[in-house]
């Protein structure tokens, strides 16, 4: 499956998605649905707290870090990761079904792994 069917699919699938994307640790778009700024900007500026999150996580020994949500008034943002230094971001309206999302987040994590190897 390529980067952009599985977005395509986890956006058709889970009701409130606002859009999604693949970004790698330095914060740069692997692919980006829908294609704008704000998106792209947003997955960069997130990077970074991933890695600091990730970084903390992993000094209290609580393994690798999979899988944050933040919420913000108007939505939710759901960042899994996917693979060393990849990370699928997830926008939601707020009254979308976050746990769905949540949960096809992983899944579709999980069927993009083998694309990082």
């Amino acid at each position: 499956m390529s980067f952009d069917e599985a977005i395509s699919r986890l956006l058709e699938d889970c009701p409130g998605a606002l859009g999604a994307g693949i970004i790698d640790a330095d914060g740069i778009p692997v692919v980006v649905k829908p294609s704008t700024a704000g998106l792209e900007l947003l997955g960069a500026e997130l990077a970074s707290v991933l890695g600091d999150v990730g970084n903390a996580a992993r000094e209290l020994q609580h393994g690798s870090l999979q899988q944050i949500s933040i919420y913000a008034e108007k939505a939710v943002v759901v960042l899994t990761t996917v693979a060393a230094g990849y990370f699928l971001v997830l926008i939601m309206d707020r009254d979308g079904l976050i746990g769905k999302g949540r949960f096809l987040s992983r899944l579709t994590g999980v069927r993009l792994q083998p694309e990082f190897i």
